[in-house]
C-alpha cells in the first residue's frame, strides 16, 4: 500500500513534464488558409489582425483589451505620444476601428473612434515625426492604408446621417485626445458638395450590368456624388449635362490631410483639410511632397445613375416617338473639359445610349484614354426619317460648339470623334459627308420647278435636311455594324412589325409633310405624304440608300463589322446587316468581329475602339 502511494506521488510530481510533452505541435494549413489568416484585420473581419493581436499579447494587454478596450486605447495613446512609435500608431488605428465597428452611428463614441482611427492611420502613413520611417513593404503599411480609407468612409456616413456634408468646413470631430477640426476644403470636382443632392460611399454598392469593375487601389475613399437636376441653372448648359433629365451620379475620391502632427498636438486641437478629387481626370494625389496612387471607382457611379434612368422606360418606350423626343439630346457623361477630345456615341434603331456604357466603362480603365478623351452620348427618336434625325444631330453639334467653345479656339473640340452603331452609324456618316437637294431630286426624278414653287419655310426645311456638308470639327468616325446600303430585313416581316410599333412624334410628322412631299412624284399641294419611318430608309432600294449608300466620309474612318458565323466573305452578315452593306472603300481599318448585330457589346470591338482612339491621339499630335 505504501508502495502504491509513493508511486502515485511520483506520477503527480512528473505529470507537468508528461503533459508538457504534448503541448506543442504543428499541422498543415489547407490551401489559402494561411494567406487568409495573415491578411485579416479589423476592416476585413470582426476580429483583429495577427499583428495587433501579437502586440497585445506580448504586452500582456490582450485580456484587458477584451474587458476594457477604451482604457487600453487611452493608455496606448499616452505611450504613443511619449515614444512616437510608428507601429504603435497602427495598432491604435486598428483598435479604434475594431471598437467603432461595434457601435451604432447614434452612439456618441462612433465618430470619436473612427476619427481617431483615421488620425492614427494617417500618422502611421505620413507623419514625419513618427519613428522609424514607414515601410511600404510591411503588412502594417497595407493595413494602415486600408484602415485610413475605411475610417474616412465611416465618417462620410456619419456626416451624411447628421446632415453635415454641405458644410464640411464646420465639421468638428472628437478624438481620443483632443478635437479634429476641418479648416478648409479643396474641391477639384466641377461642382462643390452643395450642388449634390446626396453623397454615397461607393464601397456600399455592388453593381450589376457591367462585366468589369474599373477601380484602382490607393489612398482615399471612393464616393458616388448625385447631382440633382437644377431648375435655376443656365438652360444653355443644363440641357447637355443631364442624361434624359435625371439626376447624374459622378465619381469622387475623398481625402483628409492633417495640417500638423498628432504626435505634437499639445493644445488638443488638431487641424485638417478635406480634399475632393475627380478620378475621371486623375489617378494620383500629390500633397506634402508625396506622389501617391489614388483609390477610385468609376464603375459603381455609372451603374447607380443608369439604374435610376432605366427604371423610367420600358421596352415600348424605345418605339414611342414622343417619349424619345422628350429624351432627345446630346449628354455629357462627365463635366466638359476644354483640354479633352470629345467622343460622341450614337445608338441604333430601337435602342438608347445605355448600350454604350459598358464600352465607356472599359475605356475609362485606360489611363491614356482617360487623360485625352471625354465621352458624350446622343439620344434621338429612331422612328424618324434618318435625314431628319441627322439634321437634328447636326444642329445639336453646332449648338454644342456655340455653348462650350463660342470663339472656336478649343483645339480639343476640333478633334471630335463620332462612334455610331447601326442607324447611329448612318447619322454619323451624314456628319462627315456632303449632299445637295439636287442630288435627292435627281434620284427621285423630281424637276427643279417643283422646289421653286414651295413656300420659303418649306424650302428652308428642305435645305436643312438635304443640303449638308462635313462638320469642320469632326475629324474621325467609326462605323459599327452600319447598313450603309440598307438591310433586307427592313422590307421584310421585321420591317413591317417595326412600322407597327413605332409611333412618330407629332412634330416629326409635320416636318415630314413639309420636306418629303416634294420628293414624291404623284403628290400635289393637297395630298398628305404617308408617314415615313426611319426603318423605311433602311430598305436597300430606298431613296435614302440610293443617295447616301456610296457616300465617302471626308475624314479618317474605320469600320467594325459583325460576322455571326465567320463564313466566306461574300456571305458575311451579322444576322441583320450584310458585309456588302457594312463595307466602305477607303476605311483606315476594317475589323470583322465574331458577333451578331450587337457588335458594340463585344470586347474585341472595345479593344478596337481603344486602338482607334490611341491612333487618333498620335495623328492629332503629329
Amino acid at each position: 500500500m505504501l508502495y502504491i502511494k509513493s508511486y502515485i506521488k511520483i506520477l503527480f510530481f512528473l505529470s507537468p513534464f508528461f503533459l508538457q510533452c504534448g503541448t506543442y505541435s504543428t499541422f498543415t494549413y489547407s490551401q489559402y488558409d494561411q494567406v487568409r489568416a495573415t491578411r485579416l484585420n479589423a476592416v476585413s473581419s470582426k476580429g483583429l489582425s495577427l499583428i495587433t493581436t501579437s502586440f497585445l499579447r506580448s504586452n500582456d494587454l490582450y485580456d484587458k483589451y477584451l474587458e476594457l478596450p477604451r482604457v487600453v486605447i487611452y493608455d496606448l495613446d499616452n505611450r504613443l505620444v511619449a515614444e512616437k512609435s510608428r507601429d504603435l500608431s497602427y495598432y491604435l488605428a486598428e483598435l479604434c476601428y475594431h471598437v467603432g465597428n461595434t457601435l451604432d452611428t447614434e452612439d456618441p463614441m462612433f465618430a470619436r473612434m473612427f476619427a481617431s482611427s483615421l488620425v492614427y492611420s494617417y500618422t502611421y502613413l505620413f507623419d514625419k515625426k513618427a519613428i522609424p520611417g514607414p515601410d511600404p513593404f510591411s503588412m502594417q503599411f497595407r493595413f494602415a492604408l486600408e484602415t485610413y480609407n475605411r475610417s474616412l468612409a465611416q465618417l462620410v456616413r456619419y456626416a451624411k446621417k447628421n446632415r453635415k456634408l454641405a458644410n464640411l468646413t464646420d465639421l468638428n470631430l472628437p478624438l481620443m485626445r483632443g478635437i479634429l477640426t476641418m479648416i478648409g476644403a479643396e474641391v477639384e470636382t466641377t461642382w462643390t458638395p452643395k450642388n449634390f443632392l446626396e453623397v454615397e460611399v461607393a464601397y456600399d454598392y455592388k453593381n450589376e450590368g457591367f462585366s468589369n469593375q474599373i477601380d484602382r487601389f490607393g489612398i482615399g475613399t471612393p464616393l458616388i456624388m448625385i447631382r440633382k437636376h437644377p431648375e435655376r441653372e443656365s438652360p444653355e448648359r443644363k440641357k447637355y449635362e443631364f442624361v434624359a433629365g435625371v439626376g447624374q451620379a459622378y465619381p469622387g475620391t475623398a481625402f483628409i490631410s492633417l495640417e500638423d502632427s498628432y504626435l505634437e498636438n499639445r493644445n488638443l486641437h488638431l487641424k485638417a483639410k478635406i480634399h475632393l478629387f475627380d478620378p475621371v481626370h486623375r489617378d494620383r494625389i500629390q500633397f506634402s511632397g508625396l506622389d501617391l496612387p489614388m483609390e477610385s471607382d468609376t464603375t459603381t457611379p455609372l451603374a447607380y445613375m443608369l439604374s435610376g434612368a432605366e427604371k423610367r422606360d420600358g421596352f415600348f418606350a424605345k418605339f414611342d416617338g414622343e417619349t424619345a423626343l422628350d429624351r432627345k439630346g446630346l449628354y455629357l457623361i462627365y463635366p466638359y473639359k476644354r483640354d479633352k477630345i470629345p467622343v460622341v456615341f450614337v445608338h441604333g434603331l430601337a435602342s438608347s445610349p445605355f448600350i454604350w456604357f459598358p464600352m465607356i466603362n472599359e475605356l475609362l480603365g485606360d489611363p491614356r484614354i482617360k487623360e485625352k478623351y471625354q465621352f458624350w452620348v446622343y439620344w434621338y427618336p429612331t422612328g424618324n426619317p434618318i435625314t431628319l434625325s441627322a439634321a437634328d444631330f447636326r444642329d445639336t453639334l453646332n449648338d454644342l460648339r456655340r455653348v462650350y467653345d463660342p470663339k472656336g479656339v478649343d483645339s480639343s473640340f476640333d478633334r471630335m470623334v463620332l462612334v455610331g452603331h447601326s442607324m447611329g452609324g448612318l447619322l454619323s456618316k451624314l456628319m462627315v459627308t456632303r449632299t445637295k437637294k439636287e442630288d435627292w431630286m435627281h434620284v427621285a426624278n423630281i424637276p427643279l420647278s417643283r422646289y421653286d414653287s414651295l413656300s420659303p419655310e418649306t424650302k428652308e426645311e428642305i435645305k436643312r435636311l438635304f443640303d449638308f456638308k462635313p462638320l469642320p470639327f469632326v475629324k474621325r468616325a467609326v462605323f459599327i455594324a452600319t447598313p450603309h446600303r440598307g438591310s433586307n430585313l427592313a422590307e421584310g416581316f421585321l420591317g413591317s412589325i417595326a412600322r407597327i410599333l413605332f409611333v412618330l412624334p407629332k412634330s416629326a410628322i409635320s416636318n415630314i409633310g413639309k420636306a418629303y412631299k416634294f420628293l414624291t412624284l404623284n403628290s400635289d399641294k393637297d395630298t398628305i405624304v404617308p408617314e415615313t419611318y426611319g426603318v423605311d430608309d433602311l430598305v436597300p432600294n430606298s431613296l435614302f440608300t440610293k443617295v447616301t449608300g456610296d457616300l465617302k466620309p471626308e475624314v479618317a474612318f474605320h469600320s467594325i463589322i459583325g460576322n455571326s458565323k465567320f463564313r466566306d466573305l461574300e456571305w458575311i452578315n451579322d444576322s441583320i446587316v450584310s458585309y456588302d452593306s457594312s463595307h466602305l472603300e477607303g476605311a483606315r481599318s476594317e475589323l470583322l468581329i465574331d458577333s451578331d448585330h450587337s457588335v458594340q457589346d463585344h470586347m474585341p470591338t472595345i479593344l478596337e475602339i481603344r486602338r482607334v482612339l490611341l491612333e487618333h491621339i498620335g495623328a492629332s499630335e503629329n
